[in-house]
């Protein structure tokens, strides 16, 4: 049966590190009952000081974290937040060139109208209103 992505990596994991906690354990026990020769005390304990520091790995991996989980997670935070940032300041910049267009538009139809107005004024337009005497 073929398994998900990481999910046979999981188990892998799980599976050593059980078997690293119940070797701890088995030490232990042993030390319990038996006693260690002086001349391999210094090696015999040395073995045993690096199996205990890796104890915390081997409680993360029991219990289902992954530092390299964390990390990626933080990263993939990271990089969203970066995103969103962009997208915010491409939208101010977009309502920006929106605000500037709405300005120009209405400059420009004020502009024409301003001068259909003189043009009427003046009888340059040649319509038939009678926009000189309104004033």
């Amino acid at each position: 049966m073929k398994m998900p992505n990481g999910v046979a990596k999981d188990i892998r994991h799980f599976a050593g590190s059980l078997l690293v906690f119940f070797l701890v354990v088995l030490i232990l026990l042993y030390l319990s009952k038996y006693q260690i020769p002086s001349e391999n005390a210094q090696i015999v304990n040395t073995l045993i000081g690096m199996i205990a520091a890796s104890i915390a790995m081997v409680i993360a991996s029991i219990t289902g974290r992954n530092p390299d989980d964390l990390d990626a997670a933080k990263k993939k935070i990271s990089n969203l937040e970066m995103k969103i940032e962009m997208l915010v300041q491409s939208k101010d910049m977009l309502e920006n060139m929106l605000i500037k267009v709405q300005d120009d538009t209405i400059d420009r139809l004020l502009l024409n109208k301003t001068l259909q107005y003189d043009d009427c004024k003046s009888g340059k337009c040649g319509c038939k209103n009678d926009c000189s005497n309104e004033s």
